[in-house]
């Protein structure tokens, strides 16, 4: 039966798709995913494991090398029922351990795998990848609009099972309004874009006339857009729709009172000038509004990150949608940016700030979340001013889209105002997420200035004044203001003499508050001072790199920047991040050698701040010379705690371990970046403790007795330190063979790790 929904909407009840899900493996595909169990190394097998398997409908009793152990190798009837009874796993290797399943028990192990990949799209969306049929039609449906691998696996399978995909999406796709039919209305235009329309229309057909009109009616209308937009840009033919408070198919440049938001009214917004005289009319501000009401985020980023299959049969590569590049603000439409381009800057920003306003105080609702992001082609610095502390506020109220738009516009924008926002809001977050996407958003915005973060935070580092010269006026007389090489502020007077503060204003000194704007500016300084050399510290310890025309031009002559760096050690990094040659900056600003012969370095040369770990054995000439020339570091450089491994240690694929050590002392690893086996049993002992390295490693401690997984349980009141070793992070840890040499780790980041574990001994 055919019933109409509203004007354009139609609804065909009653359409089902009958097809039984079955297995549809690629040539070879089955044999790589089940050769994944070569990564399950379990470690050693337990008498009672066999007895253990028996009972593997109680998940939480198995350790996880039990579970690995069972899924790769197990008697196949406890197997089947673990697969069949456990929604997720919840392990480490998830993606080894769900290929295996798969390959070993196939549509058994269908349900888990859907379960799998609902639970984690971005790392398990892939496990879907061999079933073709209903089910999972349904779930890759909605991921087309994830930026991670998600996204990848979505499209891959509808390519992969166009046909089938199809018979499954078109009952959903003429349904009942709400998410389910737009994803799949989604999925039928994808297929048309890549190709397969034709095939998406002849089953359509099966499906009776009214389904085939339908269905018809979709895709030409999508091929329509990509023909217009010439195929520049298939996501946007994709997901087109109309502006927010518009009624689909009334694009007119006119927005409608009754269907808009009362603080959206041009009525009651501010009157905007224009360049060349006069006002905007109210016909053009309804344009203007019809315009911004379409701002929204650009396209996902193509192609989508992620690959499924990686030519040497390793580990898939997943990309979390937090780690994925993160779409701007699309850019205004020609017509738009004409009116936009007219209007007098300030008026603009004032009239986009009206409607922000507006949106805060009608609790942003989503629907018209174009208020914000509107400011990206309407804001000023005003405009980031007020914005930015909102969008700090908001991960915390659990406005966690809302925030990331505000990163888009800010990031969009990129002027000083807005990244020296970014900066701030990336620099005072405790990680996560939320986190990713901003300091992605701080990259792409530094990317627009042609910069890299860390050049950005060098040329917005603010200069209190020091730069151009700061004066105390107490009107008779001043003082200039002059600083020491450890930033503490001081003045001279008319006379050359340099003290350390200003004399206290007399009767005949007609400015006295001057006085304290210099109390105000050394405290400020100091503050700055301090931030800075944490900001060098960071960049320190993640090889964070500049050129060495920018150490030259930009950092030196600085007036914060130039005196911390000068007393910092830097070094001459290659394309691995690894220290090739030291350096010093001498009293003229030139480079010398650990043998104080001068250095002439290439401007696009790239420079980091030397670890201490990275000098080996020039570690103790490098102290030397820094004492020497009673160099006072700004933040522990050549006294930092650091371990540098001999050549046999490097070579070697472990240390030894040492203790006892507290348990509480084991424990506040955890604290500090460590984390535990998330896959052990809740009444298990964790005996493995993991701290993430660069380049895909884990630094590994196995502790004895162990460390309890739940508060109820008392543990033992000592430790030892059994062995220290590296691993792949996406490793479970369980081999006992250990396969990483040491020395294959960023030497900086294995010391900061290594001192954390070597001081548990007190």
């Amino acid at each position: 039966m055919v019933v109409a929904r509203g004007r354009r909407q139609v609804v065909l009840e009653g359409l089902v798709c009958s097809d039984a899900t079955v297995m549809a493996w690629e040539e070879g595909e089955r044999d790589r995913w089940a050769a994944r169990a070569s990564a399950l190394d379990h470690g050693r097998e337990q008498d009672d494991w066999g007895l253990a398997a028996t009972s593997a409908d109680r998940l939480g009793d198995l350790s996880s090398a039990q579970v690995a152990w069972l899924i790769t190798k197990g008697p196949e009837g406890s197997a089947r029922a673990l697969i069949g009874k456990a929604p997720t796993l919840r392990q480490r290797q998830r993606s080894d351990l769900g290929r295996v399943a798969v390959a070993r028990f196939e549509l058994d192990a269908l349900a888990f795998a859907l379960a799998e990949a609902a639970d984690s799209a971005d790392q398990l969306g892939l496990l879907v990848l061999p079933f073709r049929g209903p089910e999972p039609a349904g779930l890759v449906a909605g991921w087309l609009r994830h930026l991670g691998s998600a996204r990848l696996w979505a499209r891959t399978w509808l390519d992969r099972h166009a046909e089938a995909a199809a018979r499954a999406l078109i009952p959903p796709a003429a349904g009942r309004p709400g998410r389910v039919r737009q994803d799949a209305e989604e999925a039928l235009r994808h297929l048309a874009v890549i190709g397969h329309g034709p095939v998406t229309i002849k089953t359509a057909e099966g499906y009776g006339p009214a389904a085939h009109t339908l269905i018809s009616e979709l895709l030409e209308s999508t091929l329509s857009r990509v023909r217009a937009d010439g195929g520049a840009s298939i996501q946007g033919a994709l997901f087109a729709t109309a502006p927010p408070g518009i009624p689909s198919g009334e694009r007119s440049p006119g927005l409608r009172k009754a269907k808009t938001p009362e603080w959206a009214w041009s009525s009651g917004l501010p009157e905007v000038r224009l360049v060349r005289g006069g006002v905007l009319t109210e016909e053009d501000v309804d344009r203007l509004l019809a315009g911004l009401s379409r701002s929204r985020p650009a396209d996902p980023p193509e192609p989508p990150p992620g690959d499924p299959a990686p030519a040497d049969g390793g580990v898939s590569i997943a990309v979390e949608s937090s780690a994925a590049r993160q779409p701007l603000v699309e850019p205004l439409d020609p017509e738009t940016w004409e009116l936009v381009a007219g209007c007098e800057p300030a008026d603009l920003a004032g009239f986009g700030r009206a409607l922000l306003d507006g949106w805060l105080s009608d609790g942003m609702p989503a629907a018209q979340a174009w208020a914000l992001l509107a400011q990206a082609h309407v804001g000023d610095d005003a405009t980031m001013d007020l914005l930015a502390p909102l969008v700090r506020s908001w991960p915390a109220k659990s406005r966690y889209a809302r925030a990331i738009d505000g990163y888009a516009v800010l990031a969009t924008v990129a002027s000083d105002a807005a990244l020296r926002h970014l900066l701030a809001i990336e620099e005072n977050m405790s990680g996560g997420a939320t986190n990713d996407r901003a300091l992605d958003y701080l990259e792409q915005g530094a990317a627009r200035r042609g910069l890299s973060v860390t050049q950005v935070a060098d040329r917005l580092t603010v200069t209190h004044g020091l730069d151009a010269g700061v004066t105390i006026d107490y009107g008779p007389r001043t003082f200039t203001v002059v600083t020491d090489e450890h930033l503490t502020a001081h003045v001279r007077s008319a006379d050359g003499r340099v003290l350390a503060r200003p004399p206290k204003p007399g009767v005949k000194d007609t400015n006295p508050e001057a006085y304290q704007r210099f109390l105000q500016l050394k405290k400020d300084l100091r503050a700055t001072a301090t931030a800075q050399a944490a900001r060098l510290e960071r960049e320190m310890l993640a090889h964070r790199l500049r050129p060495a025309s920018d150490l030259a031009e930009v950092v030196l002559p600085h007036p914060i920047l130039g005196p911390i760096a000068r007393r910092l050690l830097w070094g001459v990094y290659g394309a691995d991040n690894r220290l090739v040659r030291a350096l010093r900056i001498a009293e003229d600003g030139s480079f010398a050698d650990i043998d104080d012969m001068a250095v002439v370095l290439d401007g696009d040369t790239p420079l980091g701040i030397v670890h201490p770990a990275d000098l080996g054995e020039d570690l103790a000439a490098w102290a030397q010379i820094v004492a020497d020339y009673e160099i006072v570091e700004p933040f522990p450089q050549m006294t930092r705690p650091a371990v540098t491994l001999t050549e046999a240690e490097r070579a070697a694929t472990s240390l030894p371990g040492f203790g006892p050590v507290t348990t509480e002392r084991v424990v506040s690893l955890l604290d500090r970046g460590w984390h535990g086996d998330p896959g052990s049993s809740i009444r298990a002992l964790d005996t493995r403790l993991a701290k993430e390295l660069p380049g895909g490693l884990e630094l590994v401690v196995t502790v004895e007795p162990g460390v309890a997984m739940r508060a109820s349980y008392t543990p033992a009141a000592e430790q030892r330190i059994t062995e220290i070793w590296v691993d792949d992070s996406w490793s479970g840890h369980w081999q006992r063979e250990r396969r990483t040499p040491m020395g294959v780790c960023d030497p900086a980041a294995l010391s900061e790790a290594l001192v954390e574990v070597f001081a548990l001994r007190g």
